[in-house]
């Protein structure tokens, strides 16, 4: 990735509202989604692979964002929901199976519109983020992870995925 682009979208990613970036991976996601899709029918093994991975690490992403302490119901159906998403991804990836990756873009595409519709609400309201204590898991854009993949392509940074 050229590296100009690169501090571009880490910049992006560092300084977005949290609902945006939320909104932005789950994007993101449905792209990815989309292009493996695309691979099916190419009949590309890698595309499939590599698109495939990079929604399976969003999925890790939401679920590690996830307050289950104080989220309740809302939180375990959520987290559950993602578990399904990414079980049903290891299917398409594992077995090639293309419907198990239709289910996921479905669910995949309703949960983006559905944060999508929510956010706008919530904001037509009259309301803001900040003044709220919704936002409990203080993401701080910097990446945990200790992946150590030498492509110029590597998925070890949020904003990679988007």
């Amino acid at each position: 990735m050229n590296p100009y682009l690169k501090q571009y979208k880490q910049t992006q990613m560092n300084t977005a509202p949290k609902e945006q970036i939320l909104l932005m991976l789950y994007d993101g996601a449905v792209r990815f989604l989309h292009q493996a899709k695309a691979g099916f029918a190419e009949k590309n093994i890698e595309k499939i692979h590599n698109n495939i991975i990079k929604v399976q690490n969003i999925i890790t992403e939401f679920e590690s964002s996830l307050d289950m302490e104080n989220g309740g119901d809302f939180a375990k159906n959520l987290f559950g929901l993602y578990e399904f998403m990414s079980s049903q991804l290891s299917i398409a990836n594992i077995k090639k199976k293309e419907e198990s990756l239709d289910i996921v873009i479905k669910h995949m595409t309703e949960l983006r519109d559905t944060w999508r519709e929510a956010i706008k609400n919530f904001k037509a309201a009259g309301h803001t983020f900040e003044e709220n204590a919704v936002d409990k898991y203080g993401y701080s854009g910097q990446d945990d992870s200790d992946d150590d993949d030498d492509d110029d392509d590597s998925e070890d940074e949020i904003g990679d995925y988007i």
